[in-house]
């Protein structure tokens, strides 16, 4: 059986990852290394100047290992591997509460769980869905993460970044295979006493059929594969193409 890490960004409390511990125990061995407090919205910081606290939850699941982490994500599947020295072949992030779409993987705490592992060289998937909206999961979990599983499609280059449709859908109209669309959040910050929120909300952008944020809207699972690399092969050949670089001077 494979051993299987989860993580989140919405901590060891949230009611995502029990879903996912749940299901995933259909598979293999689980384990969970999450946030000891809600670290959203935090990407792919890591902790190197302050200590980190380890806290066993043993009530957490029956048949399931579980700790928080006095720390980020990405600590926590960095712990796992070399502070609790556990061998794992897959690493699942989430269920987060609330989408990772389009432009919101950037500061995605979720994501940045799931794109440590495929820097540390092990194959993740990443699962969010809407606000407070968790019928679609607890119905099409199972299915998903099975059919992920089972077609042998994981590999150490992408993080499979997976979204249930938004809470406008009793149930998903099916899969899509999805290219990262366009999601940009029109921030607003208020003054209250002597401090700032940051408040705010999406800005609406029509996507095109082929996006992430089409298929949340729209009723569909969606499965977009995310590069760590984040190098722009075409735009190089345009920079190449633009300045000889072995003959320019900053004189």
């Amino acid at each position: 059986m494979m051993n299987i890490l989860i993580v989140n960004d919405d901590s060891i409390n949230s009611y995502g990852i029990r879903l996912l511990a749940k299901s995933a125990k259909r598979f293999g061995n689980v384990y969970v290394v999450a946030p000891h407090t809600e670290q959203s919205a935090i990407g792919h910081g890591i902790t190197i100047h302050d200590p980190m606290k380890l806290h066993e939850q043993n009530d957490f699941m029956e048949g399931v290992k579980a700790w928080s982490l006095e720390g980020k994500p990405a600590d926590c599947v960095k712990f796992a591997l070399f502070g609790l020295h556990l061998k794992i072949d897959i690493v699942l992030s989430g269920v987060n509460n609330g989408p990772n779409l389009g432009t919101d993987i950037i500061y995605s705490g979720t994501l940045a769980g799931a794109s440590e592992a495929i820097i540390l060289g092990v194959p993740a998937i990443a699962f969010s869905t809407d606000f407070d909206y968790f019928d679609i999961v607890e119905k099409e979990l199972d299915c998903v993460l099975g059919k992920v599983l089972d077609k042998d499609i994981l590999t150490i280059e992408n993080v499979i970044n997976v979204n249930f449709p938004s809470k406008e859908f009793k149930e998903s109209r099916g899969f899509k295979i999805t290219e990262q669309g366009l999601r940009p959040f029109l921030h607003e910050f208020e003054l209250e006493g002597d401090v700032y929120w940051a408040r705010g909300t999406w800005e609406v952008i029509t996507n095109g059929p082929l996006t992430d944020v089409y298929a949340y809207e729209n009723g569909y699972i969606s499965f977009t594969p995310i590069q760590i690399n984040r190098t722009n092969y075409e735009y190089m050949k345009v920079l190449q193409e633009k300045i000889v670089w072995e003959e320019e001077q900053c004189d």
